[in-house]
């Protein structure tokens, strides 16, 4: 296993986490806001959403996991030139990952909406960061550890209903198995589980779901939050399926603000709504 985990961690390494050059941090600079951080501060925190990038001016930060028994696993110590994020950054989701300054850090900090902006303005440089983003999130996807972990047996209807909905989401999670792996039955015997209740899936930020249906999932996760009342929308589009989806992302391309409604599949004894908002010229879906 240590084996197949260090091959994972060193596959591209160099594009994964790129250290950028005086010249190119100055340049990101206007995007964000300075910020300081003392030693053994947290920049950021599982389940919490975070500030957005990153960017390292100085002093060093550690990046870490945390598996389902409580055990810290190293990723990454980030130095100045680098930046902390993956792809959820772009729409300014939960952490998956854990981060806290090894000594006395400046950073600046890029929110989404000028992280977004950055991509757009700074095209070379947004490209490799990009690419980046992309490629933390697929090595999270890879190791075990990263985003909720559902329990009960794999073949269960709602255990592959709720393994479904995240892989289509492409957000990392893992399964475990009561009747084999022994993690599992310690996990239900902490929270005092009976055998009629699984599945449960357990958060990255610590929040225990009982069989959810898809929409109190994607709630926990923070991939879709309430409606604001104040605010005023361009579109609003009722279904999330193929046309639905395409009509949003057009509607995005053209500068206008866009609400996507989507009734989700229920489990039972639950019923819920999927809503997602989409900002002008920024089609990202949640």
């Amino acid at each position: 296993m240590a084996q197949s985990r260090s091959s994972i961690l060193d596959f591209r390494r160099d594009q994964r986490f790129p250290t950028l050059k005086p010249g190119e941090t100055e340049r990101l600079r206007r995007f964000g806001h300075l910020r300081t951080f003392a030693k053994d501060d947290a920049l950021v925190e599982v389940g919490q959403t975070g500030h957005g990038l990153v960017l390292i001016l100085d002093g060093e930060v550690a990046v870490t996991q945390r598996d389902e028994l409580g055990h810290i696993r190293p990723i990454v110590t980030y130095g100045p030139g680098s930046f902390i994020g993956e792809l959820g950054q772009l729409t300014g989701r939960p952490a998956l990952t854990a981060a806290h300054a090894q000594s006395a850090v400046e950073a600046v900090i890029i929110p989404p909406d000028r992280l977004r902006a950055l991509l757009v303005a700074e095209a070379e440089l947004g490209e490799r960061i990009m690419r980046a983003l992309i490629l933390r999130r697929v090595a999270l996807l890879e190791l075990p550890g990263a985003g909720p972990i559902i329990i009960g047996r794999p073949a269960s209807g709602d255990v592959l209903r709720l393994e479904g909905f995240l892989g289509r989401n492409g957000y990392p999670h893992q399964i475990l198995d009561p009747e084999t792996d022994p993690e599992a039955k310690a996990l239900i015997e902490r929270f005092h589980i009976e055998a009629g209740a699984l599945p449960i899936v357990l958060c990255p930020g610590g929040e225990l779901l009982r069989n959810p249906a898809e929409g109190q999932l994607a709630r926990c996760l923070g991939m879709v939050g309430p409606i604001d009342a104040a605010k005023l929308y361009d579109v609003a589009i009722v279904g999330a399926g193929p046309a639905g989806m395409a009509a949003a992302v057009y509607a995005a391309s053209e500068g206008l603000t866009v609400l996507n409604l989507s009734a989700a599949r229920r489990a039972p004894r639950h019923e819920s709504r999927t809503i997602s908002a989409f900002p002008p010229a920024s089609p990202a879906w949640r």
